[in-house]
């Protein structure tokens, strides 16, 4: 099963309301599995859909159904939890001319996760990012690092297909103690 890849600047009305169907289905499990709130409310979703600081990289099956989502931030200040600082002083010629990005989140349908689609999206999300020559940051929470070595895996893929280099830049840890 291949999927339909298109890039949107904005995304509303009743195709806003299909990816939302398909993000709350997918992203449902991760309220319970990271510390760190991995998923949006919906206001904060059709926010992020309209905001053309934000690109949508859309796949659909072959009925047009929804099937996956990657948002890419191609201003940092459209990310609240990212610091533009941190980057531009890391990646001083990349921010210079605006070439530091941050993926938000990428899913896939769960019904389709072990089929063509969500490497459909990769690769055509690689491309763009390759034809810009940016530095692309994003974050993984650490149940989708364990159980699907997801890092790893797309470390692995993109020095296959790329000229990359990459690097953890940063690490946080949560920790709770409990009084008895």
């Amino acid at each position: 099963m291949t999927a339909d890849v298109a890039f949107e600047k904005v995304v509303d009305g009743a195709v806003a309301e299909g990816f939302w169907t398909l993000y709350a289905e997918a992203f449902e499990p991760l309220r319970t599995r990271a510390a760190a709130r991995h998923v949006l409310h919906r206001e904060e979703f059709d926010a992020e859909m309209t905001d053309p600081r934000v690109t949508k990289l859309l796949a659909r099956d072959e009925q047009g159904e929804p099937v996956g989502l990657t948002t890419l931030a191609t201003d940092l200040a459209a990310v609240p939890w990212v610091s533009p600082e941190f980057f531009a002083a890391r990646y001083p010629e990349h921010a210079a001319r605006g070439a530091v990005w941050y993926i938000g989140f990428t899913l896939a349908h769960p019904g389709r996760r072990s089929t063509r689609t969500f490497m459909d999206m990769i690769d055509a999300l690689v491309g763009h990012l390759a034809s810009n020559r940016v530095v692309c940051a994003y974050d993984v929470s650490r149940f989708n690092d364990d159980s699907l070595r997801f890092a790893d895996n797309l470390r692995r893929h993109l020095e296959r297909t790329q000229d990359v280099t990459v690097e953890t830049v940063d690490r946080q840890a949560y920790y709770a103690t409990t009084f008895h």
